[in-house]
């Protein structure tokens, strides 16, 4: 091998080396952001109420134009928004009744809807309700928890949702988002 050969597969080592090492910089900071992110609290509704969104998770804007707080992780395809309704503009309609409302909603846009009986659950300090949906928009298939909770003032429709293969996997941060409900200043 020629002096010049040496010194081009030398040119070409050292350009691997730097490049491997960028590319093990690279992997240690995305991993070390990922794995600094911790749950936050997030305020909504003027910051009379907040939820803790999972540390995986973040903020979004484009999952539905009148919720009042979103979120989601597109990477597990898990998702939640809460809209927030206050009770003066409905009359003596109960905790029951605005969840028919709301869930007819969604029942219209599903197919193959089917629906679990109500769940009353005692996970946080208001009175809630929870029902399982499942159905097909545009061909994929859904699971949805859909969550009621009635506070003083206001009704809160809490619509978590994920592909059907991987809801169970999300139920985790589903639960932690609803048990983390919380009354600021209402």
């Amino acid at each position: 091998m020629s002096f010049f050969g040496i010194i081009k597969n030398l040119n070409l080592f050292r350009s691997l080396c730097i490049h491997f090492v960028l590319f093990i910089v690279f992997v240690n900071l995305v991993a070390c952001d990922l794995l600094s992110k911790k749950p936050e609290k997030i305020s909504f509704l003027e910051d009379s109420f907040a939820v803790i969104k999972p540390a995986s998770w973040s903020l979004r804007s484009d999952l539905n134009e009148v919720a009042d707080l979103q979120m989601g992780n597109p990477f597990k395809e898990a998702y939640a928004i809460i809209i927030s309704e206050n009770k003066m503009d409905f009359e003596d309609l109960a905790l029951e009744e605005h969840s028919n409302i709301t869930r007819s909603s969604l029942r219209e846009g599903l197919k193959n809807y089917s629906e679990s009986d109500a769940e009353y659950l005692d996970i946080v300090e208001f009175p809630t309700l929870r029902y399982r949906l499942a159905g097909n928009v545009n061909g994929v298939n859904v699971v949805y928890w859909h969550v009621t909770i009635e506070t003083q003032s206001y009704f809160h429709q809490i619509l978590l949702w994920s592909l059907k293969s991987k809801f169970s996997k999300n139920e985790v941060d589903f639960n932690a988002l609803i048990q983390s409900f919380e009354v600021i200043n209402e």
